[in-house]
């Protein structure tokens, strides 16, 4: 099955594009995220999904927990509940993440003061 390409959802410093909604089994996303050129996506984590990051696209800077990754195209990553992560993209190109959601339950993202 292809995934439907919609129009990209702007979140101001990213954007995302949910795929195959309603598609697949209950408890799991997938999307790809675009952190802007010269943006982030501040500290945060989530209480019950795990998060699988693709790096399809860019190079930017990546936390997970304490460790700071340079992510670049091929990279994969997992990052599981209650863990916190960020992105800093420093550079002038897009940094495109496939990134699929397990035990997804909506929104649950805890965002933390910077």
């Amino acid at each position: 099955m292809r995934g439907t390409v919609r129009e990209m959802i702007d979140r101001g410093t990213y954007r995302k594009l949910p795929l195959f909604e309603g598609e697949l089994p209950p408890g799991s996303y997938a999307q790809i995220v675009e952190v802007k050129p010269g943006q982030r996506v501040g500290k945060h984590y989530h209480l019950h999904q795990y998060e699988l990051f693709c790096i399809i696209g860019g190079e930017a800077r990546l936390g997970i927990g304490e460790v700071e990754y340079v992510a670049k195209p091929g990279d994969v990553f997992l990052v599981k509940p209650k863990t916190v992560h960020w992105v800093v993209n420093g550079s002038d190109e897009p940094f495109r993440l496939f990134v699929v959601k397990l035990n997804y339950r909506g929104d649950d993202s805890v965002w933390l003061e910077e």
